[in-house]
């Protein structure tokens, strides 16, 4: 086996043919290394000159003359072949000691468990075999970890898993409420566009109405702008919206509709005033009468208040050939009864489908199961589509030059 520098046609043929996160991907390294130059293409051959490993790694400046390494839910490797594992982080040691590196922190895409939206587990994977590999060579675990945290990509996410599954069974499989708020989109016309980089400000002003709901702080506009470039047509930005004067037109044919059959079932019961099957008939169209009556005032309302469109929800999705990416979205709260997040996951879970994209990833939640988590309606939104939860192994840290490395842990200890 060798250690060698990856050409971005080798990374990208072997990180296409084997399961990995969209961050390992010769899109991001192309347009990263155009944008910043601060990527490396890193990996291993066998004897045969074969890649049977490949990690793209970042750089960023630290304590001002060192540079702390991250290996972007890498590497993509074969994990239960330990001699590789061990070959490839003892050869990354010796790698990022000529790039003055003062640490590397690794997270590998590897499952630790899967579990059911209550946290309960169904099936778990042994690494320990892994860990201790890792760590006899100076690579250290950092735990178990529950929660957010801006230092690190979140350890549990929320997946639905498509593969061998139609439409119709993936709808089927949805709960009830889901599955109903979805057609109901149908029914008001909500419709899904793809916005331009241009109107990356569309997006982010229903992104900031989430921050201000959930009291958080996370990116600001230029962030997404330059994810797009960075994924390009691997990046999209997602909008639902609903045209007011199409779903008014919708109501009012309806309403024509229903008035010519409460005229039919009432001539029906002048005729036949002790029909039972026609006075149930008669009590249930006056429902449908009365409910989109009262729809149209609001709709009419609605208009004249907020104009005739409205754009409910948006979200940016990444994807790869192995999973499609929700990452981050935003909603109008004022226009949640017309149910826009729950069409832009539909549309996107169609999306993979088409394209033959086996898993869709809601992303991350907390991990903390209980009623008084921070996410606790994010996880029952995504449990309503029917996802699981992934728990990956989570991070290992490595300091390539310990002394200045305790040095940097003092001095962001003392800024706590």
């Amino acid at each position: 086996m060798k250690f060698v520098n990856l050409t971005s046609e080798e990374f990208g043929k072997f990180t296409s043919e084997h399961f990995s996160h969209y961050t390992q991907s010769s899109i991001h390294y192309d347009n990263r290394h155009e944008m910043r130059g601060d990527v490396h293409l890193v990996g291993v051959k066998n004897d045969k000159d074969e890649v049977i490993a490949a990690c793209l790694l970042t750089e960023s400046r630290t304590l001002k003359f060192f540079k702390y390494f991250y290996t972007h839910r890498g590497p993509v490797m074969d994990y239960n072949n330990l001699s590789l594992v061990h070959f490839f982080f003892k050869s990354l040691t010796s790698y990022l000691k000529k790039h003055h590196c003062l640490y590397v922190l690794v997270d590998p895409y590897i499952l630790e468990n899967l579990r059911n939206a209550d946290g309960e587990i169904l099936k778990s994977f042994d690494n320990r075999a892994v860990i201790k590999t890792m760590e006899d060579l100076g690579y250290k675990h950092q735990g178990y970890t529950v929660g957010y945290d801006m230092m690190s990509q979140i350890r549990w996410l929320s997946v639905l898993d498509l593969k061998g599954k139609s439409e119709d069974q993936l709808m089927k499989e949805m709960d009830y409420q889901t599955r109903r708020n979805i057609k109901k989109t149908y029914e008001m016309g909500v419709k899904v566009r793809t916005l331009s980089i241009d109107e990356t400000g569309t997006f982010f002003d229903l992104f900031r109405m989430a921050e201000e709901k959930h009291g958080f702080k996370f990116r600001d506009q230029p962030y997404f702008e330059e994810l797009q470039k960075t994924y390009g047509d691997n990046a999209m930005l997602k909008l639902a919206y609903i045209d007011l004067q199409e779903y008014l037109t919708t109501l009012e044919d309806k309403h024509k509709d229903l008035s010519k059959q409460l005229h039919d079932v009432e001539t029906s019961l002048q005729e036949n005033p002790n029909s039972k099957k026609n006075k149930t008939k008669h009590t249930q169209i006056k429902q449908q009468y009365d409910s989109n009556e009262r729809k149209i005032s609001q709709t009419k309302d609605e208009i004249a208040k907020e104009g005739q469109i409205l754009n409910l929800a948006a979200a940016i999705y990444i994807y790869n050939d192995h999973e499609v990416y929700y990452l981050s979205s935003g909603s109008n709260p004022r226009y949640n009864p017309y149910m826009g997040a729950y069409r832009l996951q539909w549309e996107m879970i169609k999306f993979a489908k088409a394209h033959h994209i086996d898993r869709y990833n809601f992303y991350g939640i907390t991990g903390d199961f209980s009623e008084d988590a921070e996410d606790y309606g994010v996880q029952r939104f995504k449990e309503g589509f029917n996802a699981n939860v992934y728990e990956y192994i989570g991070d290992f840290v490595k300091p390539i030059k310990p002394l200045f490395y305790h040095v940097k842990e003092l001095i962001e200890n003392r800024k706590k």
